[in-house]
């Protein structure tokens, strides 16, 4: 038996764009866009002087597919979507943002920081859970 036997690529891919849709208007200067830059003492133009957007794409696509990729690899055809979006909202509470509770505590981050990056991954792990779980 295959680790990827249940695995369905198109899902996966599907479930990585939506976590990068999520991302691109989480961040924007919309709708958390400039809290976030506050709270992490970035400028515009400290975005200008980065890498390319194509480049931040990406390589963001790619972080996301390989996140969905390994999510993919606990659901199985008896999942569902609400059991795809519970996976998908246990592994961003539990490990995801858990993880990044202990790098604020140590990097003196703000609970507004924190709580920017935490909402963003359990909206955008429990849309992929869901997506992963109905698409088999």
């Amino acid at each position: 038996m295959s680790l990827f036997q249940y695995i369905n690529l198109w899902a996966v891919l599907v479930a990585a764009i939506v976590k990068v849709i999520i991302g691109s208007f989480w961040y924007s200067p919309f709708i958390l866009g400039k809290s976030w830059m506050h709270e992490s003492g970035l400028t515009e133009n400290d975005f200008r002087k980065g890498h390319p957007i194509w480049v931040m794409a990406l390589l963001s696509l790619t972080f996301a597919f390989i996140a969905a990729l390994a999510m993919a690899t606990f659901i199985t055809p008896q999942w569902n979507i609400l059991s795809g979006a519970g996976m998908g909202a246990i592994v961003s509470i539990v490990w995801i943002s858990a993880s990044k509770a202990n790098t604020t505590l140590y990097e003196n981050y703000s609970l507004k920081h924190y709580l920017i990056h935490a909402g963003y991954d359990i909206c955008s792990y429990t849309a992929m859970g869901a997506i992963l779980g109905a698409w088999h």
